[in-house]
């Protein structure tokens, strides 16, 4: 039996900033790290395209929540979706910025695991995360 048979993807916000990490002055400066681990990791997959084209359709899912969120659909490149992203994340209130990021990354999640399998996933989130004592700290925690 797979030993990934009956584990969930964490929640990436979770599984990418640990918890007990400790947070800058300013929350929403970290907000974007997991994106730039997922991004890196992803795009070797499915290219700039590709993880565009997902976000864009997490955006979408997410945006009647959200609506001040960038929607994803022109984006040129990762890096321009992040830059983008970031601006909007500073422009919101903190708690708000943490919150929309939660929920994206968490709707991210789910799409990734539709598409390719929950275990790929898993195995994917495991090497785009923080060092392994981070990714077994936000696993006790779920």
């Amino acid at each position: 039996m797979d030993k990934h048979h009956d584990q969930r993807p964490p929640p990436l916000r979770d599984a990418f900033t640990g918890n007990g990490a400790a947070r800058p002055p300013d929350p929403r400066e970290d907000l974007l790290q997991p994106w730039l681990r997922l991004s890196t990791r992803l795009s070797a997959l499915i290219g700039d395209s590709g993880f565009c084209a997902l976000y864009g359709r997490t955006a979408r899912l997410v945006g009647p929540q959200f609506d001040w969120l960038p929607d994803g659909q022109s984006c040129k490149s990762i890096q321009h979706l992040l830059s983008t992203l970031r601006e909007h994340f500073a422009a919101a209130d903190a708690e708000l910025a943490d919150q929309a990021n939660a929920v994206l990354l968490n709707t991210f999640t789910k799409l990734l695991s539709t598409l390719i399998g929950e275990a790929l996933t898993i195995r994917l989130l495991a090497s785009a995360g923080p060092g392994e004592d981070e990714h077994k700290n936000a696993q006790e925690h779920m």
